[in-house]
Order: C-alpha cells, then sequence, then structure tokens
C-alpha cells in the first residue's frame, strides 16, 4: 500500500497528511533522534500543521498489518485528530477496532 492510500483512508477523519521520518513542523526528516515515540499527531486546530501525523519511521510498512491494511500505530493517530479529547487509551481502543474491522 502506498503513502498516498494510506492518506485517502485517512482523510474523512480529518487527516491532512502522514510524514514519515521525521516531524513535519521542526523538520525533523532523517533524524530519528528528535522524535521519542514511533508517531505523533498534530490535534490542535490552533497550530499550521493541525491535521498531520508524524513517524518516526521513513518506511510505510510500520503502519501497516502483515496483511497490508493499516495497523494500529496509524489508527492511534488519526483518532487523536478524528477526536482530540479521547486520552491515550481511548485513542489505543478504537485504533483496535478499526484495526479489526477491517
Amino acid at each position: 500500500m502506498t503513502l498516498m492510500r494510506l492518506e485517502g483512508i485517512a482523510e474523512p477523519y480529518g487527516v491532512m497528511g502522514i510524514s514519515l521520518g521525521g516531524c513535519v513542523k521542526l523538520n525533523w526528516k532523517g533524524t530519528k533522534t528528535a522524535m521519542r515515540k514511533s508517531g505523533h499527531a498534530h490535534c490542535y486546530p490552533k497550530y499550521s500543521n493541525y491535521g498531520w501525523i508524524c513517524i518516526k519511521s521513513s518506511k510505510v510498512e510500520k503502519l501497516l498489518t502483515p496483511s497490508n491494511k493499516p495497523n494500529q500505530l496509524f489508527w492511534h493517530e488519526v483518532s487523536h485528530i478524528f477526536r482530540r479529547s479521547r486520552s491515550q487509551k481511548e485513542c489505543d481502543k478504537w485504533a483496535w477496532q478499526m484495526v479489526r474491522s477491517q
């Protein structure tokens, strides 16, 4: 699956784009140590990069299950944008539901 396909899947949930290899905001591409976690979402509308998901890895495969479907990490970050008020646990729960429903 391509990055463009993943962006299309996430678009109905408010995702504007996906940055692989670092953070879109801080231009950290290629500097993996700049991100502590596997990924994060820019989920505050007042900021210019609202709607972007940033993934530490530069490989789109890190967002896919073995059956080539969007994985839990992908849906977890989408959840932060889709419902900003969700806690980490709520994002995890929704993400697993999305993975199972595919």
